[in-house]
């Protein structure tokens, strides 16, 4: 049988007959009620997968990340070696025919669940997979394991393990694992393309790795399996996506050197953020504006500011950044579903605005058709740059420490668009207009 998900259970409750029983029955709710507060602050992670997820323990590093990084999380974990979602031949194994899956994601109130197929499964052209030799339903099995998540936790998100293949490519479709992970990424956003979920740019930030450092070999001794320091990548991207913040923060080592401790930390968490226009991560993140010392939220009926993760006071969806340190911002939709927005860090407060007129950046031409030139009036000025529709979407991020910069917009369409440039830690905010 093939399980979509499992039914609701039904309570029921014996009806209480003394005084004392509801006086017990009132301690209990005032109990759980207090007790809410902290549950609010938990985040509940389910890691399905086989293992390539169960080597060097995924779920444990990223639980360690997170734990010395001050998140409590629940994790939860289902990893049987050489299992897939849709493998036919592999029955009610399966993950998308197996009621354990599915007794799993129903059994507590997950936040995400991170599903790691058969990568493998997702090596073949874009949009042409699964083999129908392989016997499996790829795409199908992911829908299925999704829908069960959403019926149960309407709020909760997938994220799709966007990882990687063999180190040495699989013959003779693949010459090297760079090619293999390629494949497999674009297959990713086949998938999301019909999935709308989030996906963890795993097998980005490994080319990343193994571009500019090919001495840290991010597999293991099969050259299939990840290495401590692959998965410990791998960790690293996961928590950025769950949490929107640098793994930097926390303290956790996994027992490497300091220097690739560092250095995993920044590439999961600057891949992560470059991949937002491919990973859908960007659909469920909150656009926090800047204006002088002021940053403000649209399109949110309720924000809850942070002041390095403690809670800040604000005016709802609008706070004062009046010393340094790290921002951040919890959303609620009108659904009651809760989104975490980007950190925003103040280096200095001793800025100067009326040091940064408008006339120390430039953009041109504006309105165009396509290519648009940001220049800063002080060559070699580091500057980062958010570019968004005018609805909030980001369409790209980036930091920078250049005199000029094009913005390509020749494959997005017609309309306004609404550029946020930071420089020095004040924000300047220019309109560009594509006709």
């Amino acid at each position: 049988m093939l399980f979509n998900h499992a039914p609701k259970p039904t309570r029921s409750y014996p009806k209480i007959q003394n005084m004392r029983l509801i006086k017990i029955f009132i301690a209990v709710a005032i109990l759980m009620v207090s007790n809410s507060t902290n549950a609010q602050d938990t985040t509940r992670v389910l890691f399905i997968g086989n293992s390539f997820t169960g080597a060097n323990n995924l779920p444990n590093l990223f639980e360690q990340l997170a734990a010395n990084a001050g998140h409590h999380v629940v994790i939860g974990a289902h990893t049987p070696g050489g299992i897939s979602v849709g493998d036919i031949r592999q029955g009610n194994q399966a993950h998308m025919n197996n009621p354990y899956v599915y007794n799993l994601i129903k059994g507590d109130d997950w936040d995400y669940l991170v599903l790691q197929d058969n990568q493998g499964r997702f090596s073949h052209p874009r949009g042409k997979f699964p083999d129908p030799s392989f016997q499996s339903k790829v795409i199908e099995g992911h829908l299925r394991i999704r829908d069960s998540l959403l019926y149960y936790h309407p709020c909760a998100h997938m994220i799709w393990f966007g990882g990687f293949g063999t180190k040495n490519g699989l013959s003779p479709d693949f010459t090297c694992g760079v090619a293999m992970i390629d494949s497999i990424y674009q297959n990713y956003k086949f998938l999301n393309d019909t999935a709308h979920q989030v996906i963890a740019p795993i097998g980005p930030a490994f080319k990343r790795i193994i571009a500019a450092y090919p001495a840290i070999d991010l597999w293991g001794g099969d050259a299939t399996h990840p290495s401590l320091h692959g998965s410990f990548l791998t960790a690293c991207v996961i928590y950025t996506t769950v949490f929107k913040q640098s793994p930097l923060l926390s303290t956790y080592n996994p027992g490497i050197s300091a220097s690739h401790d560092t250095l995993l930390k920044t590439v999961g968490y600057q891949t992560t953020l470059d991949s937002l226009n491919f990973t859908g991560l960007d659909s469920i993140t909150p656009l926090i504006s800047r204006s002088n010392d002021t940053l403000v939220i649209t399109g949110y009926p309720q924000c809850s500011w942070f002041y390095n993760d403690a809670p800040y006071p604000s005016a709802n969806c609008t706070a004062i950044m009046d010393q340094v340190g790290r921002y951040s911002a919890i959303v609620t939709d009108s659904k009651g579903c809760m989104f975490k927005a980007w950190e925003y860090e103040l280096a200095s407060s001793n800025v100067n605005y009326e040091q940064l007129p408008l006339e120390s950046m430039a953009v041109y031409p504006n309105p165009g058709t396509g290519k648009f030139k940001l220049k800063l009036s002080e060559p070699g000025t580091a500057f980062s740059y958010i570019l968004t529709t005018s609805g909030g979407k980001i369409i790209d991020r980036q930091d920078l420490n250049l005199e000029s910069v094009v913005i390509d917009l020749t494959n997005h369409p017609k309309g306004l668009y609404i550029l946020q440039v930071n420089v020095k830690g004040a924000l300047i905010t220019k309109k560009i207009l594509k006709e």
